[in-house]
């Protein structure tokens, strides 16, 4: 399997709730400080953002997602041999994984032509349902994760137990089900809080199911935080389970810490030592560069031209990575300036917009927060964010046992935001 451990997988497409102006702004960033971004053939076809950002080019233009992936800057990755993604979808389609995909066949089009899937290979392993069941029952189905409000475990007892088992029985039913399916959990899922009826053929995505559990138990009740959480630990499960597969970083998107906790679990530091413990590093840069809607504005090519001046960064970078030290770090943090320097002087403006860079390590999971002006993290969560940052550095010294050469150093706190919820990981009132 060739190295994609400097690549994190492109969360943000895997039908996230969050909105247009963040797709993009993700995106941007992404494509602007990240080596590359991986994307399992599904992501491709779950995002209702990445289509729109694609279809809303005329015929005689192309939106910066199909300029980065003619220049392979976004990898696919498949599980079976295909010349296009028409072909995509159509094993999709075949293998009857849950989605909404009746109506992509010109979406599939428009990514075939910037996009030569031939000359791919195909990693997923076929039985990733297999590993996805493993780490679903390593995190929910053994003790309450250190970080977990005890009456949010409670509440999602029923979901996490004869949620799992019963997921677990349909997915086996399935082209090729093996082990455990996020689609059959998810339904499943929806089926014990009685929203759901099994026997439905018509795909009800977890958004809806969630609007439809409000009107039963009202939207700001313990059952609906508790339901809420069990689908955000089941997808962001299901996340690193795909970047463990493919060789690539996690990327994660927690909205609470009671998510955090779990995902935290998941992580393969975890599962190899089963310690708790952590270790901390940072890397912290506050950068100055055109906002988003100007980045925007300027031809895909453009913008991707301006990845060059981004070369040295990422080579220094690597070597902090490698070698993490107080030197490396300062060289890191250097190159990431005279990026950002090069950048405003190819778009004068008179004010720029505070691209915060952070990325806090820890043993038990690498956690990661962007921000710019105009795209604003919520007061609670998500509390991890990759993909537009150096999240895969904090990760690479974490999976290669590096984190006892890391300098410790104060100040970056993501997760202190805690202090806005509740002890059940609820928005204070």
């Amino acid at each position: 399997m060739p190295d994609r451990t400097d690549y994190p997988l492109f969360t943000i497409t895997d039908g996230l709730d969050i909105t247009y102006s963040e797709f993009e702004t993700r995106l941007a960033h992404g494509l602007l400080l990240e080596p590359r971004l991986v994307m399992p053939d599904t992501y491709f076809f779950s995002s209702g953002h990445l289509q729109e950002h694609v279809l809303r080019s005329d015929r005689n233009s192309i939106s910066l997602f199909e300029a980065a992936m003619r220049r392979g800057l976004i990898v696919p990755v498949l599980r079976q041999p295909v010349k296009d993604f028409a072909g995509v979808l159509g094993y999709l389609r075949g293998q009857q994984l849950y989605g909404v995909y009746d109506p992509l066949d010109h979406f599939a089009f428009r990514l075939s032509e910037s996009c030569d899937l031939e000359n791919f290979e195909v990693p997923l392993p076929a039985h990733a349902g297999v590993s996805y069941d493993k780490l679903i029952r390593q995190c929910l189905l053994k003790k309450r994760p250190p970080g977990v409000a005890p009456e949010i475990w409670k509440l999602t007892e029923g979901l996490r137990h004869r949620g799992v088992v019963e997921a677990r029985h349909m997915t086996k039913l399935r082209p090729g089900g093996d082990g455990l399916r996020r689609g059959e959990l998810t339904r499943v899922a929806g089926n014990i809080l009685g929203v759901v009826d099994l026997k439905d053929p018509h795909v009800v995505e977890r958004s809806e199911i969630l609007t439809r559990y409000a009107q039963l138990v009202g939207g700001q009740s313990s059952k609906y935080y508790a339901a809420k959480e069990f689908f955000d630990w089941a997808y962001e499960i299901h996340r690193i389970n795909f970047a463990i597969l493919l060789g690539a970083s996690p990327s994660l998107f927690a909205n609470s810490l009671n998510t955090l906790a779990v995902s935290q679990m998941a992580m393969p530091s975890i599962a190899k030592t089963g310690s708790g413990q952590s270790f901390q590093d940072q890397i912290s840069v506050v950068i100055k560069i055109p906002s988003v809607r100007r980045l925007l504005r300027w031809p895909p090519e453009k913008l991707l031209d301006a990845r060059d001046f981004g070369n040295d960064w990422r080579a220094r970078a690597r070597i902090f990575m490698t070698d993490p030290s107080d030197l490396t770090r300062h060289q890191a943090e250097q190159a990431l300036e005279e990026y950002a320097k090069k950048l405003r002087k190819i778009s004068p403006a008179p004010s720029y917009s505070d691209l915060s860079v952070r990325a806090l390590a820890m043993k038990v999971a690498p956690t990661l927060a962007t921000a710019a002006l105009g795209f604003a993290l919520p007061e609670v969560g998500p509390y991890v964010a990759t993909a537009a940052s150096t999240g895969y550095l904090a990760y690479q010294y974490l999976i290669k046992g590096r984190y006892d050469k890391v300098h410790l150093s104060p100040g970056l706190n993501i997760i202190e935001s805690s202090s806005a919820t509740n002890h059940n990981g609820q928005r204070a009132a």
